[in-house]
């Protein structure tokens, strides 16, 4: 398996729900986090927590995705955080001006003490 490809697995931690992702996100995969992350909130999630510390790069598809899925979210009373921008990653997402559009915390513990 290529390494840059998305990978998504979630777990539940108590009534949170986490999305870890890796790899790269980009035009040709954000339509599968995209409908991964739906699918999570039309079954009910209330709290989603997104782990980016495995992904590699991202690019404008992926942070659409992200205001689509907060949009979703907020339309059927849940949230959606994110955790775990580093590097290359959190620097995009400042270049963008986007930290302030999303819930962030640094790490997946500072995030489940305080979801």
């Amino acid at each position: 398996m290529n390494n840059t490809a998305l990978r998504m697995e979630s777990s539940h931690t108590g009534t949170i729900c986490i999305l870890s992702i890796g790899g790269r996100i980009d035009s040709g995969n954000a339509a599968d986090l995209l409908d991964r992350l739906n699918g999570l909130l039309w079954s009910g999630e209330k709290t989603i927590l997104i782990d980016f510390k495995e992904v590699l790069y991202l690019t404008s598809a992926a942070f659409r995705v992200l205001l689509v899925a907060t949009d979703e979210a907020e339309r059927n009373a849940a949230r959606v955080a994110l955790c775990g921008l580093v590097g290359q990653v959190r620097e995009l997402f400042e270049m963008g001006g986007l930290l302030e559009a999303f819930t962030v915390h640094g790490s997946r513990d500072d995030a489940l003490a305080k979801l």
